[in-house]
């Protein structure tokens, strides 16, 4: 796979050299470049860099001998053996081409379809095979990674996708895991951004949170005080209430003592009526 970000695109590029023996061998390189330009990233299968070609291409036919007796004897023996080896390395290429056709079409398709809605349609490069037929050797797929303006939860859902997109192949190159990286570090950014949403106007600034704690705490103690004086003073009103009633009762007991020493005459003997103790009395 390899991986190319151009005017803010990535392309995740997958390049395999299809060798004489018929093995899938694969080769990945990468190229970053500044990501400020645009918001749209290519998966892309690169192709072939040259068409493939039979083993025994280009090999020269053993020259004829100066004999001619010894020429007429190997000349069918070899127009038999270059008749066979062509077919043979014919076949070989058209197996190696479908190969890279059907792993190259699964490649593009599981990142398309892992896209979504934000994943174009899968586009293929193609070689002819000597069958005549079209193999496809490089694909792409164009996919947004530009964050939703002013929506911090729809571009948190659309890094999701764009990081099942970039991890939806069997074996993620390391290409594959930096866009994952990157989808990772929008999502990172993106739940920040809800986060501080959430938080209230004074939470935001930790000067006017500490000044609001210091003045819940000055309230409280207020408060605290408050309701301490009140309870001193309704304390302080129920002992004068209860001293107040102990010296209605000393008042009361004085008054019966006085009665009964009027009604005795005690008071007639000792004063003389009209006395002014008798009319206080």
């Amino acid at each position: 796979m390899q991986l190319y970000i151009t005017a803010n695109s990535l392309t995740l590029n997958a390049a395999q050299s299809l060798n004489s023996a018929g093995r899938d061998q694969f080769t990945a390189t990468g190229t970053l470049l500044p990501s400020s330009l645009s918001g749209t990233a290519t998966l892309q299968t690169s192709p072939v860099s040259k068409p493939v070609e039979p083993p025994g291409a280009g090999a020269s036919i053993e020259q004829e001998t100066a004999d001619p007796q010894f020429s007429n004897n190997t000349r069918g023996e070899s127009e038999s053996l270059s008749d066979t080896a062509p077919q043979k390395d014919e076949q070989q290429l058209i197996r190696e081409l479908a190969a890279r056709d059907q792993e190259v079409r699964q490649h593009e398709l599981s990142h398309a379809a892992a896209g979504g809605q934000f994943a174009g349609a899968p586009s293929f490069e193609y070689q002819r095979g000597p069958d005549g037929r079209l193999y496809a050797v490089g694909g792409e797929v164009s996919i947004d990674t530009s964050p939703v303006s002013n929506d911090p939860e729809a571009t948190l859902e659309k890094a999701e996708v764009i990081l099942r997109a970039a991890l939806a192949v069997a074996d993620p190159s390391p290409q594959d895991r930096a866009i994952a990286a990157r989808a990772a570090a929008m999502a990172s950014e993106a739940r920040a951004e809800l986060a501080l949403q959430n938080q209230s106007p004074d939470s935001r600034d930790p000067e006017q949170q500490a000044d609001k704690l210091r003045e819940e705490r000055r309230s409280e103690e207020l408060q605290n005080r408050i309701k301490d004086h009140q309870e001193q003073s309704d304390s302080q009103s129920e002992k004068l209430q209860e001293f107040n009633k102990q010296l209605e009762a000393v008042n009361r007991k004085f008054a019966e003592i006085n009665q009964r020493l009027i009604d005795a005459g005690v008071f007639k003997k000792l004063f003389e009526e009209g006395f002014i103790f008798d009319e206080r009395v």
